[in-house]
């Protein structure tokens, strides 16, 4: 037997209905990518996956707000965004030797070692430049989203990302050509 706020909701919205599905559509499609995502900002794989299943199941549990929300990815990769940035900014700074991150990684497997040489080569890179333009850089180049989806997701004007971006690329570029 269903409660009345099981009943309200299956009869006020067949659009949260349609809502969960697509969220549902969009986890079986972008789970490895939000993990990636999620990993690519906070370096360790059980960190990633613990914050990318907790914005999945904030927002799952969350279905009378679906109804509110006009596009899930985007509310998504938002969400995930925040999430990992509440995560860097509450963890206590980890002070660990190059021979203790090498034996982490050795016992993680070969998989984690190539997505965790991937994040140190980022983020050497992206430490260069001003973290503004850094989180613009990796949405771009290694999340791969569009200058108008970056946009969206800072909730910045378009020509601004664009701007930032380059500036990035020509600081990048500057200190690699500074060091040869």
């Amino acid at each position: 037997m269903q409660t009345a706020e099981q009943t309200a909701f299956v009869v006020s919205s067949g659009r949260t209905a349609d809502r969960v599905k697509e969220l549902e559509r969009i986890i079986g499609l972008k789970q490895d990518w939000l993990f990636r995502f999620a990993y690519l900002r906070v370096g360790k794989r059980e960190d990633a996956e613990d914050i990318v299943q907790d914005v999945l199941l904030r927002l799952y549990c969350s279905k009378e707000r679906l109804t509110h929300i006009d596009d899930v990815e985007r509310y998504l990769v938002r969400a995930l965004r925040n999430a990992c940035i509440d995560y860097i900014r509450r963890r206590p700074p980890v002070v660990m030797t190059a021979l203790e991150g090498a034996a982490q990684i050795t016992e993680d497997g070969d998989a984690d070692k190539e997505i965790h040489d991937e994040y140190e080569r980022i983020n050497k890179l992206l430490q260069m430049i001003p973290s503004e333009q850094a989180e613009i850089v990796r949405l771009h180049c290694t999340d791969g989203l569009t200058f108008r989806q970056i946009a969206e997701v800072l909730d910045m004007p378009e020509a601004t990302v664009k701007s930032r971006y380059r500036y990035a690329i020509d600081k990048i570029r500057k200190a690699y050509e500074d060091s040869k």
